[in-house]
């Protein structure tokens, strides 16, 4: 009887840490939404020196959240988003029409990587 106990006691540890590592990765991706729609809204703005500030501060976040979101995630989709963030700065500065579409695939790219970590049948078999 005490292996039953222990057995459902494990479960309901790995139950505990997953969902919290989905709470993590929630907030943090609400949080690189609203930067990157921030960032949208101010290009479209026309306040480049702003837009240059908050990827600079996108920049920053980003580098908490991949070694906080690397525990939980893949780190191929996350280094496709860390090249994404990379290019952000340049392009901004060559006022390149690529800009907004690269913050959307940044925004895409965290998406998925929620997505990808929500318990699914076929994933959990």
């Amino acid at each position: 009887m005490k292996r039953v106990y222990i057995c459902m006691g494990i479960f309901a540890l790995i139950i505990g840490i997953s969902v919290y590592s989905l709470c993590i990765l929630k907030k943090s991706n609400e949080e690189l939404y609203s930067r990157i729609d921030e960032i949208i809204e101010l290009h479209e703005g026309g306040d480049t020196d702003k837009t240059a500030e908050k990827v600079a501060q996108l920049e920053q976040f980003w580098k908490g959240y991949y070694v906080r979101i690397s525990f939980i995630a893949r780190s191929s989709t996350l280094d496709d988003i860390s090249y994404s963030v990379a290019k952000l700065a340049p392009l901004l500065k060559e006022d390149s029409d690529e800009f907004v579409s690269e913050c959307k695939s940044v925004r895409y790219w965290a998406y998925l990587v929620y997505s990808n970590q929500l318990p699914r049948l076929y994933s959990v078999l």
